[in-house]
């Protein structure tokens, strides 16, 4: 389910001024580039500055998936936290493509029984097996990046102070360089900051805690949406809306767990009409929206179990329009001595769209902004009650 925080041309960032951090030296125009592409361009940037080598970072377009071990490698050897926040947002553009041909498994198509004992097996396991994970903490990190002008991300706050009794704190945010591309030169990437919070799965349900650390609440996020669902009611929402005749087929894609080959998983495509979706997309103050959407769930033939799922839903409010894309990555974790899947990874896109852009056959719409949220899972650990007895305690 994906919530906002904000609408377009309204601030979710918090009012007052800001430092704007901008590289002056423009990196060179985008380029679409493969998987193999950019690694080659990372090696040769090794021993470089961190400024530096972020610059020749941004504005990349890949062509193909990175995969999560291609993604760990370049950044381990990346010079600084900057150059690996640009390394991260054009990952996260790339996690709705496809892998490169050469990493697809060469193996023929399961026919049409097979398809359904797979696709039967996955409903079992979110209709048996999800319900009954067991409670656990995990610690969600959220890293959100903008792609917009600094006039706009400047001009938002001071729109929104209007609304506010008082000026807000202070907001750092850092432009980590142009996404230069023939669509949007002027747009740029905008880093607006990366928050821990521990989240319990509890009876089914994502509860937010106080953050680590601390004994108030829990951290309010600063950005213009949020996700929940992760834990497993996003599947349940998936798996209880498609029939039979809106999924399909698709391809064979290798499994992986902590770079470990796990086997081929199972690529399936599905589509939700308007009329059958329970997916949720919310804005402040008004009922929720249940657009259509489609998208892709890869899932292990054997088990049942989803490794991996994505959507792509379209919706309309307030004269615009705005594409929400999801991804959820799943991946075996120890817990008490016991192997579950759970969450490991999801990034959030919004594209937002004037309306008279969006509807423009012209050419491709181009989006007026684009918010971006990348979500880690990590520290999993049992939730559960410890009693102490002491003994020799004296009497009350």
């Amino acid at each position: 389910m994906l919530g906002r925080w904000g609408r377009l041309g309204a601030c979710w960032l918090l009012a007052g001024a800001l430092a704007p951090v901008i590289f002056a030296a423009p990196p060179p125009a985008a380029t679409n580039l493969t998987v193999d592409q950019l690694d080659q361009l990372l090696k040769q940037t090794h021993g470089q500055g961190d400024a530096k080598v972020t610059r020749q970072i941004t504005g990349i377009k890949l062509t193909e998936r990175a995969s999560a071990e291609r993604i760990a490698q370049w950044e381990a050897d990346l010079a600084g936290n900057r150059s690996r926040d640009a390394l991260m947002v054009v990952a996260d553009v790339s996690a709705f493509l496809a892998p490169p041909a050469a990493e697809l498994p060469t193996m023929p198509a399961p026919d049409a029984q097979a398809q359904q004992q797979i696709l039967a097996r996955c409903r079992d396991y979110v209709n048996q097996i999800v319900p009954r994970l067991p409670n656990y903490f995990a610690l969600r990190t959220t890293t959100s990046f903008e792609f917009t002008t600094a006039q706009k991300l400047v001009s938002q706050p001071l729109a929104d102070s209007m609304f506010q009794q008082k000026p807000g704190p202070r907001v750092h945010y850092l432009a980590l360089g142009p996404a230069k591309s023939s669509d949007s030169p002027e747009d740029q990437f905008f880093w607006l900051g990366s928050y821990a919070e521990e989240v319990t799965y509890r009876g089914g349900t994502e509860v937010v805690n106080a953050t680590p650390g601390t004994n108030g609440p829990p951290r309010s996020p600063l950005y213009a949406m949020s996700t929940s669902g992760d834990f497993g009611s996003v599947l349940e929402v998936i798996v209880m809306d498609f029939q039979e005749d809106q999924i399909a087929w698709d391809h064979w894609e290798q499994g992986h767990s902590t770079q470990v080959s796990t086997g081929p998983l199972a690529v399936f495509r599905y589509a939700v009409p308007s009329e059958r979706s329970h997916y949720a997309v919310s804005y402040p103050n008004e009922p929720p929206n249940f657009p259509a959407y489609h998208g892709e769930v890869a899932i292990d033939p054997e088990s049942g179990a989803v490794r991996w799922i994505t959507l792509l839903a379209i919706d309309s409010e307030s004269g615009y329009f705005n594409e929400s894309s999801q991804l959820v990555e799943f991946a075996p974790n120890e817990i008490a001595g016991v192997t579950y899947i759970c969450p490991v990874h999801s990034v959030a896109i919004v594209r937002f769209f004037e309306a008279f852009e969006y509807e423009n056959t012209a050419h491709t719409p181009i989006p007026s902004q684009i918010s971006i949220n990348d979500v880690a899972f990590t520290k999993h650990h049992l939730f559960r009650s410890e009693s102490h007895i002491l003994s020799g305690a004296s009497k009350p």
